[in-house]
């Protein structure tokens, strides 16, 4: 199984609007596109998605694999927790053992 880095990173807030302010007039990146609860941000090379949520908050990294479900049970045998698996083209979250979030996405 090989894991590839995405440049997509989540910011998890439930303070959405100060989120998105914070990156576009403190920080200067660049709004591409804001809905009431997410925000596409240019952060260039990385992508930053400032997404209103109260459920699993803080930063989310991204990593593609071929196969979903290979990656989860590698995942868990080697010690991440499952924090939300919604299946292909959807959420799926998980905590490595050391506390850094990922969404695991298949290509």
């Amino acid at each position: 199984m090989k894991f590839k880095m995405s440049t997509n990173v989540a910011v998890r807030t439930k303070d959405f609007s100060k989120a998105v302010d914070f990156y576009k007039n403190v920080i200067g990146f660049n709004v591409r596109s804001e809905t009431h609860e997410e925000a596409d941000i240019d952060a260039n090379p990385l992508t930053l998605f400032v997404i209103k949520n109260n459920e699993i908050p803080g930063p989310v990294m991204e990593l593609f694999v071929d196969d979903l479900e290979k990656a989860k049970e590698i995942l868990v045998e080697n010690g991440c927790k499952i924090l939300r698996w919604r299946g292909k083209g959807q959420d799926c979250y998980i905590e490595d053992p050391f506390g850094v979030k990922f969404n695991i996405w298949e290509e």
